[in-house]
């Protein structure tokens, strides 16, 4: 008699790509009432471009749909999620970034779909945007000590939550920001698509929003899996002539979309929608999703605009984060931290100055020659706290581009002021009062 062997493995047996149901009742049953509905049919196309990664030689990345509860977030992942598998395809952000390692591998070259990203720990989820778009886990010692080879994969990832994730990196209470690169490897795109009806836009018939919802989810628990078949299938007969195809699809929507002038920041950005565009419109070439020649990459580009509308503008993010930075300490400590000079300075009834002792001085505060309030910041304050967690450098380049901060003697940034309590003159950073105006808040907007 034959021995008996049982493998034990470290790991769960998981295998999330599962097949039910037919692809014409999934095609007739859900993927048809995604056209015209701009959250909907993205998310569709985003599972259609994983596999476009390799041939077109793009970065890993995802795209988050941020917006209040009981909008359908959940409904377009579950949507995504059918044309590779079941109802369980969805994951949540629930996990550590060792575990989500093991997610993502699980997922290379498809789409990698987490729910709810509020679930995640605040103090990891900066890490996990990183890992998840870098393509790369950890390096960890072997038995031996030896390093192992770390996981690779390559992958889009859609998410869903209440708040974006530079709230979420905020929630820690360390006064800690995101990355300009953790935002553009996770960009926020708004759930609700503006229509009065959360991610929806159009019901096609059905009596409400949460009807037509729960009938997407019923379709998606019945049929599910066969669309990424039939596309592979597609796909693979010529995979060598994939590349061209999709660098037509994404210069094409590139051109069309991407603003004049705009930042390389928002040029990476616009890069992922147009592979995403492209996902959509091979599987509608194909005959996998029913729709009409344009339906995705439609939606893409409302997406992408929705995106650039939230972001506020085309100039990279360090530079809108150094103008709120400086504008937001001002606004909390103005005449608290400020020690007021010149002809702000308190006197008595008869004139005589009047000694004011300010708690954790910050700097000085006085009219320039318009009669307008400007700020004189001490260089130490200046750098450990109006731009902790920035370049203090770059503010301060910022700033004096814009006409918010007076350059002193040969465009230096550091301006040599008299303030009181110091013997000397001393190299300060002086701000202008357009720091607190509408130009600086729309200029941070822009």
């Amino acid at each position: 008699m034959a021995e008996r062997i049982i493998y034990q493995s470290d790991g769960m047996a998981d295998d999330p790509y599962r097949v039910g149901g037919e692809l014409a009742g999934w095609q007739e049953g859900l993927a048809r009432y995604a056209a015209g509905n701009s959250r909907l049919a993205f998310a569709m196309s985003a599972a259609f471009a994983g596999p476009l990664l390799l041939p077109a030689e793009a970065e890993s990345g995802g795209f988050h749909f941020r917006g209040g509860s009981s909008i359908g977030k959940t409904t377009a992942l579950q949507v995504a999620g059918s044309i590779w598998g079941g109802r369980d395809f969805p994951r949540t952000w629930r996990a550590t970034s060792n575990g989500l390692e093991s997610v993502a591998l699980m997922h290379c070259d498809t789409l990698l779909l987490l729910d709810e990203m509020g679930q995640c720990d605040s103090r990891e989820v900066g890490q996990v945007a990183y890992m998840l778009a870098n393509g790369q886990g950890k390096t960890r010692a072997g038995r031996s000590g030896e390093a192992r080879r770390a996981a690779r994969w390559r992958t889009l990832f859609l998410s869903t939550g209440e708040i974006g994730l530079a709230d979420k990196i905020a929630e820690d209470g360390r006064g800690r920001r995101a990355a300009a690169g953790q935002e553009v490897r996770i960009v926020d795109i708004p759930a609700d698509a503006g229509a009065g009806m959360g991610i929806f836009e159009t019901l096609h018939g059905f009596p409400s929003a949460d009807a037509f919802a729960r009938h997407l989810k019923a379709a998606a628990g019945e049929h599910f899996g066969h669309a990424s078949h039939a596309y592979l299938d597609r796909l693979t007969r010529d995979f060598d002539g994939i590349a061209p195809v999709v660098s037509g699809f994404q210069n094409e929507f590139v051109t069309e979309n991407c603003p004049p002038n705009a930042d390389g920041q928002v040029s990476r950005v616009v890069a992922r929608f147009a592979l995403v565009a492209a996902g959509g419109e091979m599987a509608t070439a194909f005959g996998v999703l029913p729709w009409q020649p344009g339906e995705a990459t439609k939606a893409a580009a409302k997406c992408f605009r929705d995106w650039l509308d939230t972001r506020g503008g085309i100039e990279p993010a360090e530079e809108r984060e150094a103008l709120s930075a400086v504008r937001r300490f001002i606004e909390l400590h103005g005449t608290s931290r400020f020690e007021p000079m010149g002809s702000l300075a308190p006197t008595d009834n008869i004139g005589a100055p009047i000694d004011t002792r300010i708690q954790n001085r910050a700097g000085f505060r006085r009219r320039d020659d318009e009669g307008s309030i400007e700020y004189i910041v001490l260089p130490e304050v200046w750098r450990g706290e109006v731009c902790a967690g920035l370049d203090a450098v770059m503010v301060a380049k910022t700033l004096a581009g814009r006409g918010m901060l007076k350059p002193g003697s040969g465009g230096k940034l550091q301006n040599n002021q008299r303030v009181p309590g110091f013997p000397s003159a001393i190299r300060c950073y002086v701000v202008t009062s357009g720091i607190l105006g509408d130009d600086a808040r729309e200029a941070a907007r822009a």
